[in-house]
């Protein structure tokens, strides 16, 4: 199946995607654990507690927090304890575990603050008693002689208590800005924030394009207008409005500006290889496989046609997209591979996904994949998962590859074919990528470089240990330290609150009205998960601390140097439902702001992020999703009983509360000084971008102006992916029937309603 078809969700997929299949936890069939007899008891220690707290994690309604510590027992401590196999869904066969494929996980938790706060205590109290065996065996072994395995046991000390001493100078760490490190993870921290705080400036900073009568033979052979944006370094072609083509040339001005400085000193960038520096957006599947027919010199030109959506032909990027998100992935996605230059499949993937989740927190281009081996079991949560394009949610998936024994290995990344990823490869490319980037950017080429004439893996590791004097499976199983444990390192890198602590005592309350007005409105009920409110509580954070920061742009902003800003929570801030005031109040304006009802409306979603700290509230509608593919349209309101709406609606709404972006409209109708304009009427597109839609209003006979608007800008009140909303330019009339005719591609709508 191709993309752009309803089936596949085009805001996640750019090429084809041949499957869903992720995850599918532990293996049956993993490597035994090698224990020596003198560390029987502390390795029997560590499951024991282990499994007796995510038992309790479990029970006072955090699943998933009790999913991540059993992966951990299994991974760690016992591949056969019988608790952590019976709660993830394994049943034994013979000698092995078979995953159960009737088994379904707990995907929801309790948002209660009391619980969460009780088992941090927990935690902390089993931490120090395993960090305490685990150093006392580190230094027993150390003097036997037997220094891996004490270096091994030295590592487990610092997990539990990042600050112990002894284990810090057997395994040759230091204490840095509170953060326990070698040289190795130092660089990973440094990097890290300067990585951040480029993308942080380089998002304020302006880089200015003009739109110039220039032209490129290859489109003009297509006979249809187009649009030339050039920037300093860049010239973007197509035939989307002006303004997203200058965001696109912005963009990939900022990419080439963030590799420069993020890679500046390390040898072997930028690439020697030519950089592509013309890009071209086109809308019309149809015209794009023109312009790929005509100019492609490949003998796969049906494969291109069939199956993808974007290609390099001759020096030109191309793409079809009617997306904004798409396009502006794309524009920074190209930049970064060109600089980093590599090529094999799962590297180059991976490159393009690291940055561009800095860049976004999401990423929308996959390649091509293939099923997982025959007899490996998926279940619905792993394969909706990967569908979904948030950074957050594949940092979970990270989480949980890190525990496994039996995933794609670093050493087989470059010899991987696109149409032969494995899915799990998918998470372990972008995520082992994202590591080297953070800790040390020529270890990415170099590891190209052994899979280069590589017959195997074995030939790879060898490779790679001699071109870099460092053992794959040693920087392998950093990669798995960074990921799977909580560590100041980990922390002062990916964020410094944990799903526990984002777990708030007002969020009950918020998610039940919440769910009471999704159920006013005919939609189900949804879920709280502490691990999509992390990005609430950051954010409320930062609007607690920075008290001029309100109103509509305010509150979908963080700026440079505010407290408590950051890069990922200036991406998330412009997605979030934010309140300031008192939750009864909150109900008739979230439905008065189209870009808030789109999220009380969204049938695809069964999940939501809630942190409440006494008058800010800050809640995330648009990650948890569920494993639907179909577009899903709604209007509002809409049609009850004869055409008519169930409700009147109110009158008007006021134009400061809905922000700029209105207020926009206005001015240019020379209306500026209005203060309010007609109650929304919205048109919803779950899944999709709707490219064009239209919508006629008569009252009494005679038609009412208005400004229908396809509303993708920045601000959450007003905006949301795939949402249509027309504002009449007055406030409706009261008491008399208003009739509103839409239509869309595929579809129409009409109700008639009435304004109180």
């Amino acid at each position: 199946m191709t993309v752009g078809s309803c089936a596949l969700a085009p805001r996640c997929v750019a090429f084809l995607f041949a499957s869903a299949v992720i995850i599918a936890g532990l293996p049956a069939q993993e490597k035994p654990l090698v224990v020596l007899p003198e560390e029987a008891e502390v390795m029997a220690l560590g499951a024991r507690e282990l499994s007796a707290f995510a038992t309790s994690a479990l029970k006072n309604g955090f699943p998933v927090r009790a999913r991540v510590v059993w992966l951990e027992v299994l991974a760690e401590y016992d591949r056969d304890d019988a608790v952590a196999r019976k709660e993830l869904g394994y049943v034994r066969t013979g000698t092995a575990w078979q995953r159960d494929p009737a088994f379904v996980f707990p995907e929801h938790d309790q948002p209660a603050a009391a619980a969460a706060k009780q088992l941090e205590q927990r935690w902390l109290g089993i931490a120090g008693k395993l960090g305490a065996a685990h150093g006392a065996l580190a230094a027993k072994l150390q003097t036997a002689g037997k220094a891996d395995r004490a270096r091994h046991h030295a590592q487990r000390t610092l997990r539990f208590v990042p600050g112990d001493g002894k284990a810090m100078a057997l395994v040759g760490a230091r204490q840095f800005e509170g953060v326990t490190v070698d040289e190795l993870d130092l660089s990973v921290l440094q990097r890290s924030r300067l990585m951040d705080k480029a993308i942080a400036r380089l998002h304020e900073q302006a880089f200015p394009s003009q739109v110039v009568d220039e032209k490129l033979a290859m489109l003009d052979a297509l006979g249809s207008p187009y649009v030339t944006v050039k920037s300093a370094n860049f010239t973007v072609h197509g035939d989307h409005d002006a303004e997203l083509l200058h965001e696109a040339a912005a963009h990939a001005e900022r990419a080439l500006a963030f590799c420069t400085e993020a890679f500046a000193g390390c040898e072997g960038f930028p690439s020697l290889g030519k950089q592509c520096r013309r890009f071209v957006f086109l809308q019309e599947r149809a015209q794009w496989n023109q312009l790929v027919r005509t100019n492609a010199a490949r003998n796969d030109v049906d494969f291109l046609i069939e199956n993808t959506s974007s290609t390099r032909l001759k020096d030109v990027e191309t793409a079809v997209s009617r997306e904004r998100d798409m396009v502006l992935d794309l524009a920074v996605r190209w930049v970064a591979k060109d600089f980093v230059g590599v090529h094999s499949d799962a590297l180059e993937e991976g490159v393009g996904h690291a940055v561009v989740g800095m860049f976004f927190g999401r990423n929308l281009v996959f390649v091509v994949g293939r099923d997982d081996p025959q007899g490996t079991v998926t279940s619905a949560r792993e394969k909706r998962k990967l569908m979904l394009p948030d950074i957050e949610t594949w940092r979970e998936l990270a989480i949980e590859l890190a525990f496994q024994d039996q995933s794609t290995p670093a050493a087989k990344l470059p010899l991987l074919k696109a149409a032969e990823f494995p899915t799990d490869a998918r998470i372990k490319a972008w995520s082992f990528v994202d590591y080297l980037l953070r800790a040390d950017p020529t270890l990415l080429l170099k590891l190209e470089a052994a899979g280069a004439k590589a017959g195997n893996e074995q030939d790879v590791t060898s490779s790679f240990q001699e071109r870099t004097g460092k053992g794959l499976p040693e920087l392998e199983g950093r990669w798995r330290r960074f990921w799977s444990e909580d560590t100041p390192l980990r922390r002062a890198v990916v964020g410094k609150t944990t799903p526990l602590e984002a777990a708030s005592k007002d969020a009950p309350a918020w998610l039940s009205a919440f769910n009471q007005l999704r159920t006013e409105c005919g939609q189900k009920p949804v879920g709280w998960s502490a691990q999509l409110s992390i990005a609430c509580k950051q954010h409320v954070d930062y609007l607690k601390a920075n008290k001029d920061q309100r109103g509509p742009v305010a509150e979908h902003t963080q700026r440079t140097g505010k407290v408590f800003t950051d890069n990922a929570g200036r991406i998330f801030a412009t997605t979030a439902v934010v309140w300031t005031r008192d939750v009864k109040k909150a109900v008739e304006a979230w439905m008065a702001w189209p870009g808030y009802r789109d999220a009380v409306l969204n049938a695809n979603i069964d999940t939501v992020g809630i942190y409440a700290d006494g008058s800010l509230m800050v809640l995330d509608a648009s990650r948890g999703r569920e494993a639907k593919r179909e577009v899903v349209t709604q209007v509002w309101p809409e049609s009850h009983i004869e055409g008519r709406a169930k409700d009147p609606v109110p009158a008007a709404v006021d134009v400061e509360s809905l922000g700029p972006e209105v207020v926009a409209l206005l001015t240019a109708d020379q209306r500026g000084k209005q203060k309010q304009v007609g109650w929304p009427l919205t048109l919803h597109c779950y899944h999709s971008e709707m490219a064009t839609a239209s919508c006629e209003v008569e009252c009494q006979g005679k038609p009412v102006a208005g400004y229908l608007v396809r509303a993708k800008g920045n601000i959450r009140r007003t905006s949301a992916p795939g949402l249509w909303v027309f504002y009449a330019k007055d406030p409706w009339p009261k008491g008399v029937p208003i009739t509103a005719k839409w239509e869309w591609v595929g579809g129409k709508h009409t109700v008639t309603f009435v304004a109180e």
